[in-house]
């Protein structure tokens, strides 16, 4: 099985409304997805296997026309720090706070073929890069992460191919001697996607939450954290529009949400998954008239005795997607990713290497063109409220050699929920390579009380 919709909000509770299930239905916890979740989000926001596309019939809200059951589309997310705390930083600071990721989720299926994603998102206190070398610290309303549609084209292949009837629902599910081989897709996305949704370690179902850094007059005193493998892991680069880009972004592949378009189709436990997104940060704009490629394989396994798990690599090609010394340059991303989830534990990992491509023999001081990540997690589902989680992070940067360090933070966490939709949770972050004055590592520890709830 796999995962079709991007985003924390895969399996919102309007669907458990929709359907009448529990949250549970889909997750082990909000926001991991059992394996129906994922089948669910393959079948497009519907049961697997069942074509039931949304009511058509509209009633009138007052002077607003809506869909019948508004809340079956409907959702609300709210996930981040009530009181957090870096010590043996420079400065150190506590501080009460309030969620800083506040996120509006409108969802479902306009057919049974096709779907959409629409997400408004407050983000507190987001780090931004500026042209100059410096960033900023950022809050704003609007499109969020994620804003797509999703397009099945099986149908369309079955008229195209003459199929009807029967064969049909054997191209659907395949014949393969002693059984049946399951063929879901292909499907498209387009539009603000994050294609690591399809990944055996996708970069938004983060049960220990991304912490945003800290700059002061354009300069970052404290990288945020946030799974390694993911990051952008090198010191001096910035986008094609010459943005600086905080080393331990999410970027490329493994992006919160990019302009782009996926394709991908599963045939038994092997899933494949192709597709091109605009460029490192651009939005919407064609900043990068070459695109950026990528091809990912994902292959299942176990699902019986209780044990279940995938093995996935990717492989991605940047562009002239990066700026290095006012020099547009190439960027090559690959990597593995595994998950083995047996009875209430789960293991994730990835490792992701970077290279820097055509590098201009002119810069002006020494770059390192490799960097590396590696983020190893386990999650243990300890009582049907308690749920703890470990993660080490370990960043071999690159970039400009007088700028970079690297860095290695180990997190443990606590979340207690009082429902299945509403958790707090307790957590601490140790940077186990040292306190140094380089911003990747201005902390010893980091403590933080959070609440994530979702309606």
């Amino acid at each position: 099985m796999i995962s079709l919709f991007p985003s924390s909000g895969f399996a919102i509770p309007a669907f458990a409304r929709k359907y009448d299930l529990s949250c549970t239905s889909c997750h082990t916890k909000p926001p991991r997805l059992n394996a129906f979740g994922e089948a669910f989000h393959m079948a497009g926001f519907q049961i697997p296997m069942v074509r039931e596309g949304e009511t058509k019939k509209k009633r009138n809200i007052g002077r607003v026309w809506s869909e019948t059951d508004f809340l079956n589309i409907f959702s609300f997310r709210a996930n981040g720090n009530l009181v957090e705390s870096f010590q043996g930083s420079n400065p150190d600071e506590t501080n009460l706070t309030f969620p800083r990721d506040l996120e509006i989720y409108l969802a479902g299926t306009y057919t049974d073929e096709i779907s959409y994603f629409i997400e408004l998102d407050h983000e507190a206190g987001a780090v931004q890069g500026i042209p100059g070398g410096f960033f900023e610290e950022k809050s704003e309303f609007g499109i969020g992460k994620e804003f797509f549609l999703m397009v099945d084209l099986q149908p369309g292949l079955r008229t195209l191919f003459g199929a009807s009837g029967e064969t049909m629902t054997e191209m659907t599910h395949g014949k393969s001697g002693t059984g049946h081989v399951m063929f879901m897709g292909p499907m498209v996305m387009i539009g603000k996607i994050d294609p690591s949704t399809n990944f055996s370690y996708p970069t938004n179902r983060q049960f220990i939450p991304n912490v945003p850094g800290r700059v002061d007059s354009g300069i970052v005193e404290r990288f945020g954290l946030t799974p390694y493998a993911f990051a952008s892991k090198f010191f001096g680069v910035k986008t094609a529009e010459g943005d600086s880009v905080e080393v331990t972004r999410e970027v490329f592949y493994n992006t919160p949400g990019d302009f782009g378009i996926d394709l991908h189709a599963m045939m038994g436990n092997l899933l494949v998954q192709a597709g091109a997104m605009q460029g490192l940060q651009s939005g919407s704009r064609d900043v990068n008239p070459k695109k950026d490629p990528y091809l990912m394989a994902r292959l299942n396994f176990g699902q019986q005795s209780y044990t279940s798990g995938s093995l996935s690599g990717l492989i991605y090609w940047g562009n002239d997607t990066a700026m290095v010394d006012k020099n547009l340059v190439n960027w090559l991303r690959y990597g593995f990713s595994g998950n083995l989830k047996y009875k209430y534990l789960d293991l994730y990992s990835a490792v992701i290497w970077d290279v820097i491509r055509n590098l201009p023999a002119g810069i002006s001081s020494p770059f390192d063109r490799t960097a590396n990540g590696f983020t190893l997690e386990g999650d243990y589902l300890a009582t049907d409220r308690l749920l703890l989680s470990i993660r080490y992070d370990q960043l071999n940067a690159g970039g400009f050699i007088s700028e970079k360090a690297d860095g290695k933070v180990i997190a443990a966490q606590a979340r207690f929920y009082m429902r299945d939709n509403f958790s707090f949770y307790l957590r601490d972050s140790y940077n186990l390579e040292g306190v140094g004055t380089n911003a990747l590592q201005n902390f010893r520890n980091f403590v933080a009380l959070g609440i994530d709830f979702d309606l």
